[in-house]
C-alpha cells in the first residue's frame, strides 16, 4: 500500500532539509532546447535536444523534475538523466524500457510522501513500450509515478526510479518519428506492415533491430519473415552517400540467404528502411555497389484499390465514369439483373461478393463467368462482405459466436469457420481485410459502445484461415460507430457520431499522424468508402444517393446507386 501523504516529509527530519517548501510543487516541464550536431553512430541530421545536469544547489523537487525532462538526453546511454540518480539506482535503470508521453501543457505536479518518498503526477497522452508500439489515450489522463530521494555528499538524487523515459508531447515529435517494420504475409506474396514508432538519432540501426526483434503480438503466427535473427544485421554499416543520402551496406547474413530468401528479406529491409521519414532516400549496398530491386524481385506493399464500384439499381456498377450520361457499366454479368446490397471485387478484378438487400444471404460470383453464382451464406443477419486475395469471402452473422466466416470462391468444401473467441456475445458490425490478406479491421459493439480493432488472420501455407489474433484497439473520436474500412495501409475510415455535436462524421484515423475530420455528411449518409491511392471518399445514403469528395466538401454524382467501395 502506498505511503500516505502528509504535509510535511519526515526525511532528515524537516521539509527545509528536503527543499520542499509545501507537500505539492509545481514545476515548469519545459528545458531548454539547443541543436547541434551528434556524435557516435547517431543518424546524421537527427535534431538533438540537450538535456541539463542537476545544480549544484538543487532542492529534492528541482531533482525529480530535472531528471523527468533530462529524458530527452540519451547521449552516452541517457548520462545526463542518469547524473539526478544515486549509483546503484543509475546501473538499475532501463531507459529503453518505454516511453511516457505527457502533456507539455500542464504543469508537473511534484508532492512529497513519508519515508523520504515523492509523487511525480503528469497528464500522460501515450505510451510507447520497448518495442516502440504506441498506444494512444483517449485523452490526457493523470499518473502518478513514485520515486525515492536521499542525499549523497550533500546532493540529492533519487534512489528509486521506474524503468523508461518521460517526454513532453513537443519532445517525442520531435525526437522521435513513425516507421513500418514490413514482414511477409504467411504465402509469402506480400509486405505487411507493422507500424512503430523510433528515435531519429539512431535511424536505420533501430529499424534493423526492430525487424530482428521480430513483429509485434498482434501479427505474431500471422506472418513471417526472411530476417535472420542475429544481431549482425542491425551491426549493418551506415554511412552518408556523396549526394547526402544515407547507404546502408546489406549485411553478411542477408548475403549469403539462397536467392528466393535473400530478395524476401531485401525487400523488407528497403520497404522499412523507406518508411521513416529521414531515410526515405536510403540506398543499399552490396561489395560497394548500389543493390537496386526491380519489380521482378521485389516484393509489394499491399495498398487499398483505386477503382469505385457501387451497387447499381440491379447489379454491381462501376463508378469509374461517373456523370458522362450513359449509363454505369455493369462489372459482374452473372449479378446484373440482382438487386444487391454491399459489393465487393477482389483487386484482380475476377472474385465479386454481395449481401441481398434485407443482409440475410451472401452472393458469390466472378466478373468472368468463372466462378458460378452461389447462395454462399444463408438465414442470418450477416455483415458487409469484404474479399482477400487468397480466395476467400469473409462475413459474419452480427450476434457473434465468437468466429468469423471465410467463404472460398473454389467452393464450399473450401469453406472455413475463423475462431474469434473476443468476439463473443458481441454484435460485428463491420468486416475490412487490408490488401496484405493478413490484417483485419473488426468493428463490433455491446452495452459499453462501440469500438474498433486492428488484428490478423493466422493462415497455413495454403492460405487456409483458421483464427484471428488478440486485437489491438485503434482510437477514435467517434461514437456509435456503423463502418470502418480501410483508406490506406496504415489508414482507416470510420463513420459514426461526433459526442459534442451529435451529428454524424466521417473521420480518417491514421496511426501515424492522428485523425482528419472529413467534410459535413448529407442526411442519411449510411455508407462510406475511401482509397488514398485513388485520392478520394465516396459515400451513399439511404435514399441511393451517391455523393464523392476528394477536397472540402461533397459532390452529388448523377448515378443511382448505394453502399460504395474500391477494388
Amino acid at each position: 500500500m502506498r505511503p500516505s501523504r502528509r504535509h510535511v516529509l519526515r526525511a532528515a527530519g524537516a521539509v527545509a532539509v528536503l527543499g520542499i517548501g509545501a507537500a505539492c510543487a509545481r514545476i515548469p516541464t519545459e528545458s531548454p532546447i539547443v541543436s547541434r550536431g551528434l556524435t557516435g553512430s547517431s543518424q546524421p541530421g537527427a535534431p538533438y535536444v540537450r538535456a541539463l545536469p542537476p545544480p549544484p544547489d538543487a532542492d529534492a523537487a528541482e531533482v525529480a523534475a530535472g531528471f523527468v525532462q533530462a529524458g530527452v538526453g540519451s547521449e552516452d546511454d541517457f548520462a545526463m538523466a542518469r547524473a539526478y540518480l544515486t549509483q546503484p539506482a543509475s546501473e538499475q535503470w532501463d531507459p529503453a524500457a518505454g516511453i511516457t508521453v505527457y502533456s507539455g501543457s500542464q504543469e508537473l505536479q511534484i508532492e512529497a510522501l513519508d519515508d523520504g518518498r515523492l509523487a511525480l503526477i503528469l497528464q500522460v497522452v501515450a505510451l510507447v513500450d520497448g518495442t516502440g508500439v504506441r498506444t494512444v489515450l483517449t485523452g490526457a489522463a493523470p499518473r502518478e509515478v513514485e520515486v525515492a530521494i536521499e542525499q549523497v555528499d550533500d546532493q540529492w538524487r533519487l534512489s528509486e526510479v521506474p524503468d523508461g523515459i518521460f517526454l513532453s508531447e513537443a519532445a517525442f515529435g520531435s525526437l522521435y518519428a513513425p516507421a513500418r517494420l514490413y514482414f511477409l504475409d504467411i504465402r509469402e506474396r506480400h509486405l505487411v506492415p507493422d507500424h512503430r514508432w523510433f528515435p531519429l538519432r539512431r535511424g536505420a540501426a533501430s529499424v534493423l533491430e526492430g525487424l530482428v526483434a521480430g513483429p509485434a503480438s498482434f501479427l505474431q503466427g500471422a506472418v513471417s519473415s526472411q530476417i535472420p535473427r542475429t544481431s549482425g544485421i542491425s551491426d549493418a554499416v551506415i554511412t552518408t552517400g556523396a549526394d547526402g543520402g544515407t547507404q546502408v551496406a546489406v549485411p553478411t547474413a542477408i548475403a549469403n540467404l539462397p536467392t528466393g530468401p535473400r530478395m524476401l528479406a531485401l525487400s523488407q529491409i528497403e520497404a522499412s528502411l523507406r518508411s521513416l521519414r529521414t531515410l526515405s532516400g536510403v540506398q543499399m549496398v552490396q561489395d560497394g555497389e548500389e543493390l537496386v530491386l526491380d519489380e521482378k524481385t521485389r516484393t509489394e506493399r499491399g495498398l487499398p484499390g483505386h477503382r469505385p464500384i457501387a451497387a447499381g439499381a440491379t447489379g454491381i456498377i462501376s463508378l469509374a465514369d461517373p456523370g458522362q450520361g450513359v449509363p454505369a457499366a455493369q462489372l459482374v454479368p452473372a449479378l446484373e439483373a440482382i438487386a444487391l446490397s454491399s459489393p465487393v471485387i477482389a483487386q484482380d478484378g475476377v472474385l465479386a461478393a454481395a449481401r441481398n438487400p434485407e443482409g440475410s444471404i451472401v452472393l458469390l460470383a466472378s466478373a468472368d463467368g468463372s466462378i458460378p453464382v452461389r447462395e454462399a451464406a444463408t438465414g442470418g443477419a450477416f455483415v458487409a462482405p469484404c474479399l482477400d486475395d487468397a480466395g476467400f469471402v469473409w462475413t459474419a452473422t452480427r450476434s457473434s459466436a465468437g468466429a468469423l466466416l471465410a467463404l472460398s470462391g473454389q467452393g464450399a468444401e473450401l469453406d472455413a469457420k475463423v475462431d474469434a473467441a473476443w468476439l463473443t456475445a458481441r454484435e460485428i458490425r463491420a468486416l475490412d481485410i487490408a490488401a496484405d490478406a493478413t490484417r483485419m479491421l473488426v468493428l463490433s459493439a455491446d452495452t459499453g459502445g462501440t469500438r474498433v480493432d486492428l488484428c490478423a488472420v493466422v493462415r497455413d501455407s495454403g492460405g487456409i484461415p483458421s483464427s484471428l489474433t488478440d486485437p489491438v484497439g485503434i482510437r477514435t473520436d467517434l461514437q456509435d460507430i456503423t463502418e470502418a474500412s480501410w483508406y490506406d495501409e496504415i489508414a482507416v475510415l470510420v463513420l459514426g457520431t461526433d459526442p459534442v455535436s451529435g451529428e454524424r462524421r466521417a473521420q480518417i484515423v491514421d496511426f501515424a499522424t492522428g485523425k482528419e475530420a472529413l467534410p459535413s455528411l448529407a442526411p442519411g449518409t449510411d455508407r462510406v468508402a475511401g482509397s488514398a491511392v485513388a485520392e478520394t471518399v465516396w459515400a451513399g445514403t439511404s435514399e441511393g444517393v451517391l455523393l464523392r469528395s476528394s477536397g472540402d466538401g461533397w459532390a452529388t454524382v448523377d448515378i443511382e446507386g448505394r453502399d460504395p467501395s474500391f477494388y
